[in-house]
């Protein structure tokens, strides 16, 4: 079984879409079966850390609403994060551009690290509040799933993989994805959004049964 899973480093629901997933194949009988492959999209493009800018001011220019208002979003998030057992720190988080650390990622795909590099990023982002945009943070992130830091100075300072996550961003929109998490099992099956846990362990069950 293959789940594809397109996200960002900055969509919260994304991160606890991954742990309500960790916490499903913690009970699903045929985990060892299961292949998992990350894909890139950019849910906020235009995000640019500004030194001083809390993430609500960010966040609130970039959609076009009152700060409050952004501060009640985040608010309702950092709770469901909480329910889900992922530490969301809007406080200390940076919103920044993401596409940089994408043109990595696609790197650590290669190396047969996507998914740990993923959750390297979540973490920094959400928890830790690392600007996951600067080139020092990339490489001790990259570093730490164990990754060539060489090679990774070379993906820096090129514009190598660019291509390859706009491929992937496409093929998003090929397939009508209108935001993230997106998981597509086996090709086929397609699940949306940070669902429960008890809703992919089903999910899994009855793909896997069709399957056999």
């Amino acid at each position: 079984m293959k789940i594809t899973i397109w996200s960002d480093f900055v969509c919260p629901f994304c991160y606890i879409g991954q742990a309500n997933l960790d916490a499903a194949m913690e009970k699903f009988e045929h985990r060892d079966d299961v292949e998992i492959e990350y894909k890139s999209f950019q849910l906020m493009p235009g995000a640019v850390h500004t030194e001083g800018e809390s993430y609500a001011e960010t966040f609130s220019k970039l959609k076009g609403m009152p700060v409050e208002r952004a501060q009640g979003m985040l608010q309702q998030v950092t709770e469901t994060g909480k329910n889900a057992g992922v530490e969301i720190n809007y406080d200390i988080a940076k919103l920044t551009s993401t596409f940089k650390a994408h043109r990595v990622f696609q790197y650590a795909r290669t190396q047969g690290k996507g998914t740990p590099f993923f959750k390297a990023f979540y973490k920094a982002h959400f928890t830790e509040g690392a600007d996951i945009d600067d080139n020092d943070t990339i490489l001790r992130l990259a570093e730490s799933v164990g990754l060539d830091t060489d090679e990774v100075q070379n993906v820096l300072a090129s514009e190598d993989y660019a291509q390859d996550v706009n491929v992937d961003i496409s093929q998003a929109s090929q397939l009508g994805v209108q935001g993230v998490p997106f998981f597509l099992v086996n090709d086929k099956y397609s699940i949306s959004g940070a669902q429960p846990p008890e809703l992919f362990e089903e999910a899994l069950n009855k793909i896997y049964s069709e399957g056999q």
